[in-house]
């Protein structure tokens, strides 16, 4: 992957380099998420599955679909039908939650917990794409990614 305009085969300018910045941190964040799917596809899941398992397993407690959403990477995921699609592969389970009868908490099963484990490596070498900058450049990238996003109730 080059250059934004490359990458996206543009002929024109972007008209700023704020535009430029925008474009090309959300093109990244989607050869991401594409290179991730790859990395998943063996193992039956996509990544807002494995990103529910992970939540769930980090959370050490069942959680509602409520709280699973809140703690997502991507909060648009339509977490009930992904919930669904776990369940259907029997990687987690819901119950009654013993607290409140009126929430349905959701928790890993041991096939879950197994295909996590399996999973820890395979993750780990994917991160390994980080690699190219130095660890400074990628905590400097992670202050500027975070001061971006806490422009999040800004007006424009």
């Amino acid at each position: 992957m080059g250059r934004v305009e490359e990458d996206l085969l543009q002929q024109r300018l972007f008209r700023s380099d704020k535009e430029r910045l925008i474009v090309t941190i959300m093109r990244t964040s989607a050869w991401v998420c594409e290179q991730f799917e790859q990395v998943l596809k063996p193992f039956g899941i996509s990544q807002q599955q494995y990103n529910v398992l992970r939540i769930l397993r980090g959370s050490n407690e069942p959680l509602s679909t409520c709280d699973i959403r809140r703690r997502m990477i991507d909060r648009a995921s339509d977490t009930s039908r992904i919930v669904d699609r776990l369940i259907e592969k029997g990687l987690v389970e819901k119950h009654l939650d013993p607290h409140d009868k009126r929430r349905i908490a959701v928790q890993l099963t041991e096939r879950g917990h197994q295909l996590l484990t399996t999973l820890d490596p395979v993750v780990r070498d994917f991160h390994q794409l980080a690699t190219i900058l130095t660890p400074q450049q990628r905590q400097d990238m992670i202050m500027l990614l975070d001061c971006l996003r806490s422009q999040s109730n800004a007006h424009y």
